[in-house]
């Protein structure tokens, strides 16, 4: 399992144990952000950004 700190609200995510790809998004199960995963790196670690909500 990897954990993540939200980039919205600073709660930790558990991510279950897969391949991420680029570009998959990942929702905030405390406040709602959805998160995308912009970068995978060699040791599998994942680089995450927040999508801004057009409007």
């Amino acid at each position: 399992m990897k954990i993540f700190k939200c980039l919205e609200c600073a709660n930790d995510i558990e991510l279950e144990d897969k391949k991420y790809k680029i570009g998959e998004i990942i929702e905030c199960p405390f406040c709602g952000s959805e998160l995308e995963v912009v970068e995978v790196k060699a040791d599998g670690s994942l680089v995450l950004d927040i999508i801004e909500e057009e409007k």
